[in-house]
């Protein structure tokens, strides 16, 4: 015979989960942290969604939306190599906002209606600045509570992954007022301008 469930103790763990989240959100240290892994990569899971709107604007080749496509997950890789294996975590750490701003620099590009090679070539080089994230996270693990840290991971991923979710409706929207190149653009600036806030606290904490 199945035992009841415990809802007494499913409450209880609940309840300690929102304490903790509200523990985390009140560390003004930590809520920076958090929202420097979330809004880059909010703007940048818009523009991605626009990638095949378009190529097909564009009237490129059906062949060029699967290479356009490749170029985000190729240019993590790339990056994620190169940073996390290849620099020390004093250098990744002091790189994080330059390949921030990286990560949104090349997207503006693609309001000028490049060509398709060219357009491959800014969105590999864009998603290289994924990067940045690798830089994050020894501050972002040295601010948390000493009790609070593995509790603390689980709002990061989902507010991640909420974020990657409303962030293509945002740009989608924008794209229907001023079309997907622009718009694409606007999600490359909002991550630069995201890049500039960080750099006001940033080197704050280095001193």
């Amino acid at each position: 015979m199945d035992s009841e469930p415990d809802t007494g103790t499913d409450r209880a763990v609940l309840a300690a989960s929102w304490s903790g989240a509200r523990r985390l959100a009140r560390d003004r240290a930590v809520r920076r942290l958090i929202l420097a892994q979330w809004l880059p990569s909010g703007f940048m899971a818009g523009a991605e969604g626009l990638v095949v709107s378009y190529a097909g604007q564009r009237g490129f080749a059906a062949g060029t939306y699967s290479l356009l496509l490749a170029c985000g997950p190729s240019g993590m890789l790339l990056g994620d190599l190169v940073v996390g294996r290849l620099l020390r975590p004093a250098l990744r750490e002091a790189l994080v906002v330059p390949l921030a701003v990286w990560l949104g620099l090349p997207l503006l590009g693609l309001a000028a209606d490049p060509s398709a090679p060219v357009c491959a070539l800014l969105l590999l080089a864009s998603s290289t600045g994924f990067s940045y994230a690798t830089g994050l996270q020894r501050p972002f693990l040295d601010a948390l509570p000493a009790d609070n840290q593995g509790q603390a991971f689980g709002p990061v991923s989902s507010g991640l992954m909420t974020l990657q979710g409303i962030g293509p409706v945002l740009v989608g929207a924008v794209a229907g007022l001023v079309g997907t190149g622009p718009a694409m653009a606007v999600a490359g600036g909002a991550t630069v301008v995201t890049a500039g806030w960080m750099a006001s606290w940033l080197l704050l904490r280095r001193r």
